[in-house]
Formats: structure tokens, C-alpha cells, sequence
């Protein structure tokens, strides 16, 4: 079970997968490792559009009040987000600073 923290979130991963079109079978997720900038809730939302046509951005919210309810979003139309699944970052490393648990995107 994950535990509660402050801290803004250091272990962060995107699960993908694809529809597959005239099949119900869902293909099987892909975890990747996402570039993590840390902004402020006073810092300018200008910074967070892509900086390329082929960059995808997602804003992974945390509050530091109600860490257990994080949120997403994309500001890219080629991606839909489904929601953060927070987990223990199972071997994560024990600083004290450090969010430790794992958010799947």
C-alpha cells in the first residue's frame, strides 16, 4: 500500500498501450520513464507547452494538502488519460526528501 506524503512525486512512470482497432482484446501496457519538471502553482503555465510538435506534456497535479488525490492531464489531443494509479516504489531509495511512492500514469 502506498503511504502518504508531502513531498511532490520523484517516481513517476507512463503506462501505454494502444486500441486496437476490430479486436475487444486491449493490448498489453508499456512502462516508460517520463522528464519530470517541477512547477509551482505561482509559476508562469506558459512553460508547460510543448516545446515541439512532437512533445507531449502531462501535468501531473499534487497537492501537498491532499497528496492521496492526484490528477492529470495532457495538453496533447494525440493522448487520453485515464488517471494516476499511486503505488509503493517497492527498493525506492529511504531519503527522507523523496516522495516514496511510485505514480503510474
Amino acid at each position: 500500500m502506498a503511504s502518504t506524503s508531502s513531498a511532490p512525486p520523484y517516481y513517476v512512470l507512463a503506462s501505454h498501450n494502444t486500441l486496437q482497432l476490430g479486436t475487444s482484446a486491449q493490448a498489453p501496457s508499456i512502462l516508460g520513464h517520463v522528464n519530470i519538471q517541477y512547477h509551482h502553482a505561482n509559476d508562469s503555465s506558459l512553460s508547460l507547452l510543448p516545446s515541439h510538435p512532437d512533445e507531449h506534456v502531462f501535468v501531473l497535479y499534487h497537492d501537498p494538502d491532499n497528496p492521496a488525490a492526484p490528477t492529470i492531464k495532457s495538453t496533447s489531443s494525440q493522448f487520453a488519460l485515464s488517471g494516476v494509479k499511486v503505488l509503493q516504489a517497492t527498493g525506492a531509495s529511504m531519503d527522507e526528501n523523496k516522495n516514496p511512492n511510485m505514480y503510474v500514469l
